[in-house]
């Protein structure tokens, strides 16, 4: 189902009711020795045909709804609230079949043009069964009957001489119809829901868990140790338990790039921090996006991460558990409790990050 299936059958329900217009809606006749009259009610009119059986002579009426309020009030009043019911739902149906359009064009919700069909719906088939009692009701009055009995809407009966017969006319099955195909319609388009482009991918990130414990194997001679090279560190995060950035520092982007930029990048990566080291505490992470490198390592809910832009990150895991012990030890209780006050020294605490040294991987326990 789609909205082009719902305004496929909304527009045989139009269909259908522009049909039934120029279809009878109820056939009233009765019929004796000398005469026989008919009468067929239409929506918006009314026509007699009159057979005198004696001079063979036939005659012929059309009356509008107004003509016929003055020989026949009741019918008239039942053909009127037939035809204000029938245009309702003609309005509805057609402002349906633009909503739906509306709806595939500008990604609007199916529910509008589902209410409309909904409209549609109610006012064919109330007026559908509506015309089944009310016009056998009027003709009881404005019309002869079969002695004392009242007229039905589909019967065929004879009293003495007199025949009388009422049948229902196609337009009212075809009203009924459109009734249906109006819900057929509304069913199809309701549950239509615009769907939100997603946002076109900036980067992948490669995230890398490293176990907070690894056994190191024993150092090969001094002679063959390879010289790795030093991590080129640009920018330094603190972020307390409760989410927030404690402190930020950086080596080139305090005054040389747009500082939208730089809350950007931070607001990403306090987002990251929350759910990437929730009840991980010791765990080191390395996000990997395009030639730069977040290293970033947890403790009691402190968060210390890095952004390198090249070099080796290996020994920057021991810096930052060795920061972290520092940091804790010194102010474990305000970076728990955080809230914008200022930390005096912890800037000379981070700068050590920034010289170029190696500090000796933690004990094994």
């Amino acid at each position: 189902m789609s909205v082009w299936s719902g305004i496929a059958a909304a527009g045989v329900a139009i269909a259908l009711a522009f049909v039934a217009i120029g279809q009878p809606l109820w056939q009233w006749q009765m019929e004796d020795p000398q005469s026989r009259e008919s009468w067929t009610y239409n929506p918006f009119s009314a026509h007699q045909v009159f057979l005198n059986k004696t001079s063979n002579v036939t005659t012929s009426r059309s009356y509008s709804v107004d003509g016929l309020a003055t020989i026949q009030s009741n019918m008239a009043a039942a053909i009127a609230e037939f035809d204000t019911f029938f245009a309702l739902g003609l309005v509805a149906g057609f402002a349906g079949m633009v909503l739906s359009v509306m709806s595939a064009w500008k990604k609007l919700r199916g529910i509008f043009a589902g209410l409309a069909f909904v409209g549609a719906c109610a006012a064919m088939l109330y007026v559908g069964f509506a015309t089944a009692f009310s016009l056998p009701s009027a003709a009881t009055q404005d019309l002869p009957t079969l002695g004392s009995a009242s007229t039905q809407f589909a019967a065929q009966g004879s009293y003495g001489a007199q025949l009388l017969s009422t049948t229902p006319g196609v337009g009212w099955i075809l009203v009924l119809g459109a009734g249906l195909a109006f819900a057929w319609a509304s069913s199809d388009i309701w549950h239509i829901v615009p769907v939100k482009k997603a946002p076109p991918k900036k980067a992948e990130a490669t995230v890398k868990r490293v176990p907070p414990k690894v056994v190191a194997p024993p150092p090969p001679p001094a002679e063959l140790l390879p010289s790795a090279p030093e991590p080129n560190i640009e920018e330094v995060f603190v972020i307390g338990s409760n989410g927030l950035l404690v402190k930020h520092m950086s080596r080139s982007l305090m005054t040389d790039k747009d500082r939208d930029v730089v809350g950007s990048m931070i607001s990403a990566i306090s987002s990251f921090v929350r759910e990437a080291f929730t009840e991980r505490d010791g765990e080191v992470h390395e996000v990997t996006l395009g030639d730069h490198r977040f290293v970033m390592c947890s403790d009691s809910g402190i968060v210390l991460a890095v952004l390198v832009s090249s070099g080796d990150t290996e020994d920057i895991v021991h810096r930052l558990r060795h920061l972290l012990a520092i940091l804790g030890d010194r102010y474990g209780d305000r970076l728990a409790t955080w809230q914008g006050e200022s930390l005096e020294g912890i800037e000379d605490e981070l700068q050590v990050l920034w010289e170029p040294y190696h500090l000796p991987p933690p004990p094994v326990a």
